[in-house]
């Protein structure tokens, strides 16, 4: 079975005019990238993103972008491309704006289009597709609206949960992280039936580390400091680990410093999995360069271990009128 990328009807036939208009979804009648189809044996995963309003979701987003764009020197025959034209858009001028100082405005509430990419050549991963799925923070204030709008973001095989600590209350982080994994959890069960648990995964990203600098302990500011694109090098398997080692690190952090226990707790009993990571979109404030990212691909790294292949194999039919005249 496979998802359409852009309603996530589930199928394992994808409809074909003929050879040059391609396929269509048989749900939605959205037309599907040749690759997504023709490629199934290629393991995919949707990254769904949550996350309050000014928490930086969309930011991140464009600076993960920017730098996987920029580790096509670091990467041999590594490249990306775009699936469609909402994608394209994103890439070639949300980017470049982002790469000289603008940042990328909020995305609105009426659900935009996803980000669809081809990821190749990946060093010791090989090729992969990730469906990334952004919408309003205020989508999370309450469940009808996590309902309505959250749709894609609970059927997603990866949710980002995007916080950052600069912009909670620092004597109440500990309700500040509960309050948006409650309502979350508890939307996507009682209005949508979906568990989770089963099959879920969560990626804590917490966002403007750098502003939280004099908060964290000196190992995080080296970790956070040291994470340029120059750090990820070729070998990812041994950066995958340190970057798992290091989720555990800022677990019991969490644990231990700041007392998140109910969080903690209500992430581990309703996600298949849960990683931390540590990030700084933009750097620390006096870089000489523009935008030096830091540690943006960390979460990367954790997204594409859960891509996974589809189980059966794609079926493409005929439009049935086709099919019963024999064309």
């Amino acid at each position: 079975m496979n998802n359409c990328p852009y309603c996530l009807f589930s199928t394992n036939t994808f409809l074909s005019e003929n050879r040059t208009k391609g396929y269509r979804c048989p749900e939605c009648k959205q037309p599907i990238p040749r690759d997504y189809v023709d490629k199934y044996t290629i393991p995919r995963a949707n990254i769904g993103l949550v996350g309050f309003s000014g928490h930086g979701k969309t930011v991140y987003l464009t600076s993960l972008f920017s730098n996987l764009g920029k580790l096509t020197n670091y990467w041999g025959s590594f490249y990306f491309r775009s699936l469609d034209d909402y994608t394209h858009k994103v890439l070639y001028e949300q980017v470049p704006m982002f790469d000289n100082g603008i940042l990328p405005d909020s995305t609105p509430a009426n659900f935009p289009n996803p980000a669809l990419i081809f990821y190749k050549t990946l060093p010791n991963y090989g090729d992969c597709f990730l469906n990334f799925y952004d919408t309003a923070g205020e989508v999370f204030n309450d469940s009808d609206q996590i309902t309505r709008a959250g749709f894609f973001v609970a059927k997603s095989d990866v949710a980002l949960f995007i916080i950052s600590i600069k912009d909670c209350n620092e004597d109440r982080l500990d309700e500040d992280l509960s309050k948006l994994l409650d309502v979350y959890v508890r939307s996507v069960y009682d209005r949508m039936n979906i568990k989770l648990k089963e099959k879920q995964n969560l990626i804590v990203v917490f966002t403007k580390s750098d502003l939280i600098a004099d908060q964290l302990p000196s190992e995080f500011v080296d970790w956070l400091k040291n994470g340029n694109i120059h750090w990820y090098g070729l070998d990812l398997r041994n950066k995958m680990i340190e970057v798992e080692k290091f989720s555990v690190e800022i677990d019991n952090w969490l644990r231990l410093e700041k007392k998140c226990f109910r969080f903690l707790n209500l992430a581990q009993d309703n996600f298949a999995s849960i990683r931390f990571t540590l990030i700084s979109a933009t750097g620390f404030e006096g870089q000489n360069e523009i935008h030096e990212s830091l540690r943006v691909l960390d979460p990367f790294l954790l997204m594409i271990k859960n891509a996974k292949p589809i189980a059966n194999d794609i079926v493409v039919s005929k439009s049935w009128w086709k099919r019963i005249l024999g064309v």
